[in-house]
């Protein structure tokens, strides 16, 4: 590709009025050799990405279940009590979802066109900077999300980017792999079925924001610890769905969240939305690396996934749980 290569590392970029947690990587050898803050969605202050040696030596899966069900669903902190019998009963629905072949439809549009044109994408971003440049030119989203990314406070110095491709050198190849992944698969969470009021509806902008904020720490912390980059990127933008599958199986159940729910709930909750994202990825076959991922997930759930990964996405779950981090 007809980009710079060097010395990769992160950024965080300004989308619309608010700061969204963003990642990619940078191929320009004179940039810094630490990643750049990472801005926080909702807050002002910013949190830098830590290596996963310097995760706290606790079940970061139970620790990122806990706040982040009661802000998903926007009920208050959980409860210490045991699973009630009104929980018992969601934990059944979802492990008879599990227990089908494939996520049905009605749960998870199929979306067929998202990931063949995701992978032919990909593959262009190997063509020459022109042709890269003339392909991404026809699709109005890809070139916005491009030069936003290319224009964002890490090149502010450069000023704005207007050139598309100016934007695509700057951001690299892997950066533009993640601006494609990012508009292509947004439609996945679009897709908001249910009543208004329904758990579904009322969470799926929230996962939206969430999704975004997980690709870009899964993507961070696996580079730092020498994994593929894009593979975090990708199983954080979609892991997510297995939430959105288990609120919609949910909603078809006419189940209501209680306003506290049980930790043992929320924890047990946790584990099987995880495993219903290793089942909806059983269509994304986009890279060999999200695709044992997402196998791993499914057999053996995340807090005893085997897959490198699993260590690496409860860090991230668990960084987007702190004050900011979504």
């Amino acid at each position: 590709m007809g980009v710079a290569n060097g010395k990769r590392v992160f950024l965080a970029c300004n989308s619309g009025a608010s700061v969204m947690n963003w990642f990619t990587r940078l191929w320009s050898p004179a940039r810094p050799t630490h990643p750049a803050p990472v801005h926080q969605v909702e807050a002002a202050s910013t949190a830098a990405v830590s290596e996963p040696s310097s995760a706290p030596d606790t079940d970061m899966s139970a620790e990122a279940s806990h706040p982040f069900v009661p802000w998903l669903a926007g009920t208050v902190e959980r409860t210490t009590q045991t699973i009630t019998p009104n929980e018992q009963h969601a934990l059944d629905v979802l492990q008879g979802v599990l227990a089908l072949p494939e996520i049905p439809d009605m749960l998870l549009p199929r979306a067929a066109e998202v990931v063949p044109q995701l992978i032919a994408l990909l593959r262009e971003t190997q063509l020459p900077l022109q042709a890269i440049a003339q392909r991404v030119g026809k699709d109005p989203l890809l070139v916005a999300e491009v030069l936003r990314l290319a224009s964002s406070p890490y090149y502010r110095a450069q000023g704005d980017v207007t050139d598309l491709e100016q934007g695509i050198r700057l951001i690299g190849s892997v950066g533009l792999q993640s601006a494609i992944a990012r508009v292509v698969l947004k439609p996945i969470y679009r897709s908001a079925a249910g009543a208004s009021g329904s758990l579904h509806a009322n969470a799926i902008a929230r996962l939206w924001k969430h999704s975004e904020a997980l690709a870009e720490r899964a993507a961070a912390l696996a580079d730092s610890a020498g994994l593929d980059a894009f593979d975090g990127y990708l199983l954080g933008m979609l892991h997510d769905t297995g939430w959105k599958v288990a609120l919609a199986s949910l909603d078809r159940a006419k189940y209501t969240l209680a306003a506290q729910p049980s930790a043992a709930f929320v924890t047990e909750l946790t584990e099987q939305a995880h495993r219903l994202f290793g089942l909806a990825a059983q269509r994304w076959t986009i890279t060999p690396g999200f695709t044992a991922f997402a196998a791993d997930a499914r057999q053996n759930g995340l807090a005893n996934g085997k897959h490198p990964m699993a260590a690496l996405l409860q860090q991230a779950l668990y960084l987007c749980t702190l004050p900011g981090g979504r």
